[in-house]
């Protein structure tokens, strides 16, 4: 399984050129479900995610309206062994410029006990809606006809997502496909005709390795990889974490011709907050959106627990069974 992640890997690095796609996550490692539905139920029980992420911070675009992407995401997924794996619901809102969408998705995924971990296969389908703010175009072109609304146009499509993830205890690896709808050409059909923005699939790999080193038991390095395409372009992100006593965690993540973060984060062991993962992330901006910006911030908080059902003690009529 390692051997094949690399090998594709490395088809991929050596085709695709790099860009950004779809909503950008630096905490990728920590939030999986936002793009890959065989994750639901792998966590450590009901497990609850929220996230969010504020890209090029400070940026002003024309007339100082701003119009940098702004990221929220929920996502709760949980085991259900009555259906031999585990379901999740994800809820996305992602605002960039005068355009808002929406995502609500839910997901189920199957799982096999493989070797010494579990495979998840997960489908996942929902809805995506979408808005643009058309009164706030400044068209260069007054004739425009596309830009001549001065309304809030709305549009809902279905959506489809599949993934296989699988998970050992000191390695993961995953491969995925959202927005699938787009492969065969859907549209967001405004009621105005005015435009039909083309929904794009996406691809999405990611693998990652937890090392103990063996002079320092406490300490464990933990490389992660997540690859992004549309097949017109893509996008990787290269990670490194050092992680403390299984806890406390930092790292660095290196986006080619976009940015290199630094991430840290929390993990409750014990105590009233245990299953309590809180973590952050900057983004040094290093394209050309550097100028004018302040880089991008990202913070999540994860939480997992599980239900016990206490055994009721069976009482019986005669001391014989005493």
């Amino acid at each position: 399984m390692k051997h094949l992640i690399l090998l594709i890997s490395i088809v991929i690095f050596s085709k695709l050129a790099v860009a950004q796609q779809e909503i950008q996550y630096t905490n990728f490692m920590f939030s999986t479900l936002n793009y890959n539905p065989g994750y639901a139920g792998m966590g450590d029980g009901i497990c609850i995610n929220a996230l969010a992420r504020q890209q090029w911070m400070g940026y002003k675009g024309t007339d100082d309206e701003g119009g940098a992407p702004n990221t929220y995401s929920f996502t709760a997924c949980s085991p259900v062994d009555l259906l031999m794996g585990g379901v999740g619901l994800q809820v996305t809102k992602d605002e960039i410029g005068f355009e808002n969408t929406t995502t609500l998705r839910l997901a189920y995924s199957f799982h096999l006990n493989i070797g010494n971990g579990v495979l998840g296969l997960g489908l996942q389908g929902g809805f995506i809606n979408k808005k643009i703010d058309f009164s706030k175009f400044r068209p260069t072109d007054q004739t425009d006809p596309l830009l001549q609304s001065s309304a809030t146009e709305t549009a809902m499509n279905f959506d489809l997502a599949f993934g296989a993830y699988y998970k050992s205890d000191d390695f993961y690896a995953g491969i995925s496909s959202t927005q699938m709808q787009g492969f065969w050409g859907s549209t967001a059909e405004f009621s105005s005709k005015i435009a039909s923005p083309e929904y794009k699939g996406h691809y999405f790999i990611t693998g990652g390795y937890m090392y103990q080193l063996p002079m320092a038991p406490a300490i464990s390095i933990n490389p992660n990889v997540l690859i992004k395409t549309d097949f017109a372009s893509a996008q990787y992100d290269i990670n490194v974490l050092a992680w403390y006593n299984n806890q406390i965690w930092a790292g660095v993540t290196y986006r080619p011709t976009d940015a290199v973060s630094v991430l840290a984060g929390y993990k409750m062991q014990s105590g009233f907050l245990s299953g309590l993962t809180a973590g952050i992330s900057y983004d040094v901006t290093t394209s050309a959106m550097s100028a004018g910006t302040a880089g991008s911030f990202e913070i999540f908080l994860n939480y997992c627990f599980k239900i016990v059902i206490p055994e009721h003690p069976t009482k019986h009529g005669t001391v014989l069974y005493l």
